[in-house]
């Protein structure tokens, strides 16, 4: 039997079109709130009048709000982007592509969105903004939530809702691992902490490197009660929010030493998340030790999600898989196109 949206789409073809502008005009005052009409228009791709057009019909659902310094998003417009139903957007491609990667990589679910990352920082947002959605489907009160660090768990912050209550949420955020990388933004702690100021949840830091020996981490744990306690948290943590790094991102990520380097890519290392470092076929060829929860956790956490796109991440993602690393994948067609043509070949 066909479906109803197809039935749909079949008597009115051009709602389609209409939902996918709505969209993005959405997801482009979210991004750069406050804007003006000529720039959601550049970056949406659209003309003036047609934006002008989209708003005042959104403006007049309470989706968006209108003031001299520009157009922002109401609460109800941050409601609907980030639990914008998946039946608008899917299509028969997409949805064999997650179920044949979802079997071969293992995953608990795939979802994929369109483009690739690797061409378009607006679907690396678009992956940030998906990532969010399936974060606010299942964070409760009462919840722990473990996030890592990266551009693309940035950009899921950025897409979240900011929860405004005069209660608020009983959800505790705190970073997956110790801190890393030379950008601040993009660390564990500051998207720790900004997430749950846009969830209304507490947070907890950790201060503490990434890639210490195992030595000082039993010192520290032994010296330090408030980082034990942070730690206590993270193990316990129920929701976990992480990435897949590259072969080519990882010495900028994590820092490590030249000869590490060297000795991995000459081994084939393919992929790196929670601090393990493997090759295509999944073999772990090095363990970065740290505070924080592990990869041989995962099966503890009742919720992982894992963020990853882009095709230069596609050997990343099926040695990661292969590894253990397993949960909700996020991810695009780029990423996805590239790991079944790299399976196809037998890799």
């Amino acid at each position: 039997m066909m479906r109803d949206d197809s039935l749909l789409l079949i008597l009115v073809p051009e709602l389609a079109q209409v939902t996918q502008e709505r969209y993005n005009i959405l997801h482009q005052i979210s991004l750069l709130s406050p804007v003006g009409r000529h720039l959601l228009a550049v970056s949406t791709k659209l003309s003036e009048s047609a934006v002008r057009t989209h708003l005042t019909i959104m403006a007049e659902q309470g989706l968006v709000e209108v003031r001299p310094n520009g157009i922002s998003l109401s609460r109800k417009g941050e409601t609907l982007l980030t639990s914008f139903s998946d039946a608008l957007y899917k299509d028969p491609t997409l949805e064999d592509m997650e179920k044949r990667l979802q079997s071969l990589l293992s995953m608990e679910r795939v979802v994929i969105v369109r483009g690739d990352s690797d061409a378009s920082g607006a679907v690396k947002a678009n992956l940030g903004s998906r990532m969010a959605q399936e974060l606010t489907k299942v964070v409760r009160d009462e919840s722990i939530l473990a996030v890592g660090g990266g551009e693309t768990l940035s950009l899921m912050t950025d897409a979240l809702p900011e929860i405004h209550s005069p209660i608020s949420m009983r959800l505790t955020v705190v970073p997956a691992r110790g801190g890393f990388g030379a950008e601040i933004k993009y660390q564990a702690n500051l998207i720790a902490a900004r997430t749950a100021e846009k969830l209304g949840g507490t947070y907890k830091l950790l201060h503490v490197p990434d890639g210490i020996s195992p030595g000082l981490i039993r010192q520290i744990r032994n010296e330090s009660p408030e980082t034990a306690e942070v730690e206590s948290l993270i193990h316990r943590a129920d929701i976990l929010a992480i990435t897949i790094n590259g072969a080519r991102d990882m010495a900028k990520v994590h820092q490590l030493p030249l000869d590490v380097c060297e000795r991995l890519h000459e081994e084939g290392v393919c992929g790196e998340a929670l601090g393990v470092y493997a090759d295509i076929h999944g073999k772990v060829l090095y363990r970065m030790y740290n505070l924080g929860i592990s990869a041989d956790e995962l099966s503890s956490v009742s919720n992982v999600l894992i963020a990853a796109g882009g095709s230069h991440k596609a050997r990343a993602i099926l040695s990661m898989s292969r590894a253990g690393v397993r949960g909700v994948l996020i991810t695009d067609e780029g990423a996805a196109k590239a790991i079944l043509e790299l399976t196809e070949n037998n890799n």
